[in-house]
């Protein structure tokens, strides 16, 4: 039996502990670290708020079956996380807190020598960066990050089409990133810059790290703009749709975003307020020890048949290009006309079956079956290096080293 502790039980611990209870090696969750029991009791049985339920929903539309609920009265549940793993023998922990506290929760894990699933992004300040990387060099259990895209099917694809040598070694990406629920990060708790930190750091360092893993280059220097063009406003602090009397105008009201534009809300905070945190859009241009140089976008008010993800990848001999969207490769010869267009059938399952991967590592990992995380601690570390690189640039308008 592998015992299981989760330090912060939210959505995405809720989604992570799906696929590891569900996967062969009888992990059980024995143990919780969170300040809230009864909504983390209420989000275990699938019942409770309409928050719970929206929540609930988006996972439906991702294509993420609910599965076998936890039955709460067989876990222990503790304030802090000190509690927890003072009091338990723990085989594994997940973290799964808001941003800023990743680093700190890490710490206390790996300082125990306890097997670590950490959420991204990693940290939220060199400062913090510092002390992962001593943690890394120090560490003796390992961990797994949260970075489901890389162990996804269409990126898995891409790698062995770069590995073949069909388009000859990368010397330039164009990366992207059209979110289309991107109202989230303006209506929930992401909203609070102090918790985010922005969306460079709450997004782009997923696709950053996807392009490191496809590229295998090490990150050097950066530059990057953002911009808050659309998510910004008068409206009072803490303002939520629920209490204002311009819902039946405003296409943001949680109304609009359920029933006009057929879309599940999280919150009901005012996108339009003094308080509404975080750019609306971000450009970065990364260069790499080799010479090549990438270019990643991200926009945060595209919407429906506007969403797009992925990015394309340009050697002397081809071109690869994917999106995760639409589930498909493109593979362009430059030496001939052929062009090879690959429909991937990537699983509906949580991110595109990439949490599965994780969590199946994460188990190989604690039971010995594997040395190896398929998304190491140095991955975290490397990515976020890039995105507070990132924010710094579009901040002080300077190129910034990783």
């Amino acid at each position: 039996m592998i015992r299981l502790g989760v330090i912060g039980y939210g959505v995405r611990a809720d989604m992570l502990m799906d696929e590891l209870l569900t996967l062969p090696g009888e992990a059980c969750l024995c143990a919780v670290a969170d300040q809230n029991p009864e909504r983390v009791k209420a989000l275990m049985t699938k019942k409770g708020s309409k928050e719970f339920l929206h929540a609930m929903e988006i996972d439906k539309i991702d294509g993420m079956l609910r599965k076998c609920p936890i039955d709460p009265e067989s876990i222990r549940f503790y304030r802090t996380a000190e509690e927890m793993l003072d009091a338990e023998e723990l085989d594994g922990v997940l973290v799964g807190t808001n941003c800023n506290t990743h680093t700190h929760f890490a710490q206390l894990v790996l300082e125990r020598g306890i097997p670590l699933f950490l959420e991204k992004p990693v940290a939220v300040s060199r400062k913090e960066v510092a002390l992962l990387e001593r943690l890394a060099d120090e560490a003796k259990a390992p961990v797994v990050v949260s970075f489901p895209l890389r162990v996804t099917r269409i990126v898995q694809e891409v790698r062995k089409i770069i590995d073949s040598g069909a388009i000859g070694k990368v010397e330039q990406v164009q990366a992207f990133n059209d979110v289309s629920y991107g109202f989230v990060y303006f209506h929930d708790w992401y909203r609070d810059e102090s918790v985010s930190h922005g969306l460079f750091l709450q997004k782009a360092t997923h696709d950053i790290d996807v392009i490191n893993y496809l590229t295998g280059e090490k990150p050097l220097r950066v530059c990057a703009m953002k911009s808050k063009q659309i998510y910004k406003g008068d409206m009072p602090a803490g303002l939520r749709c629920s209490e204002c009397d311009r819902w039946e105008s405003c296409m943001d009201s949680t109304y609009h975003i359920e029933k006009t534009r057929n879309d599940i809300p999280r919150s009901d905070y005012c996108s339009f307020a003094v308080d509404t945190g975080n750019e609306d859009s971000g450009s970065l241009i990364l260069r790499y020890a080799s010479g090549m140089h990438a270019v990643y976008s991200q926009n945060f008010f595209a919407r429906k048949g506007a969403a797009r993800r992925g990015a394309r990848l340009y050697g002397y001999k081809g071109t690869v290009e994917f999106d995760f969207v639409s589930d498909i490769i493109t593979l362009y010869d430059h030496m001939s006309d052929q062009v090879t267009t690959v429909k991937v059938n990537t699983p509906p399952a949580g991110h595109g079956g990439g949490d599965s991967a994780l969590c199946g590592n994460f188990l190989d990992l604690i039971r010995g079956n594997v040395q190896r995380s398929v998304a190491p601690l140095e991955a975290g570390i490397s990515s976020v290096r890039v995105c507070l690189a990132a924010k710094e640039s579009s901040e002080e308008e300077v190129f910034r080293n990783v």
